[in-house]
């Protein structure tokens, strides 16, 4: 169904009724299918970027808030490592200061342990323990950092807010066209 289905199959009733912030609404529809496809490209973005590591990234995207004037998404709080990347001590990736990790996460050794752990990672070395392999790893990204991967800018460009915009505007033109033409 496009959005020309869904303002076909409606009777607006007032102009406001299209903007209503209900889960029913067909902006809301609307723009909750246009996060979804965010979301879903955002997605394929991060395996095309081979930034797919456990998929827990990729499953923790969701639309967080859907009104009429606001589109929110959430996500695992180190969705920001990935997009904007990581400075290290040794080398200047670019990435912004990100501040200190929310509270009630993991730590940084605590996350990357976590993550050999699930993606079945084991030592090359024979010797070497799974804890001291996350001590390795956190050295490593601290001196070098993490190069940003950018699959949330690839994916919401200015086209794709255009486009975006241009999708509201058509439903609620098509409303208004809608009440001018129905009789009192």
């Amino acid at each position: 169904m496009n959005e020309g289905d869904i303002a076909a199959g409606l009777d607006f009733g007032r102009a406001e009724d299209i903007l209503k912030n209900t889960s029913d609404s067909p902006m809301t529809e609307l723009l909750l299918k246009i996060t979804n496809e965010l979301i879903e490209d955002w997605r394929k973005q991060l395996i095309s970027d081979k930034s797919y590591a456990t998929g827990d990234l990729a499953q923790s995207l969701r639309p967080a808030t859907i009104k009429p004037d606001l589109i929110e998404t959430a996500g695992a709080p180190h969705w920001k490592y990935i997009n904007y990347g990581v400075n290290g001590t040794k080398i200047n990736r670019g990435a912004p200061t990100h501040g200190k990790a929310p509270k009630g996460n993991l730590s940084f050794y605590e996350a990357i342990y976590k993550w050999i752990g699930d993606k079945g990672i084991v030592p090359k070395e024979e010797g070497i323990t799974r804890e001291q392999l996350a001590g390795m790893i956190v050295n490593s990204v601290r001196m070098k950092g993490i190069e940003a991967t950018h699959f949330f800018d690839k994916v919401l460009t200015e086209q794709r807010v255009d486009e975006m915009s241009k999708r509201v505007s058509d439903l609620a033109g098509q409303a208004i066209r809608t009440i001018i033409k129905k009789p009192k």
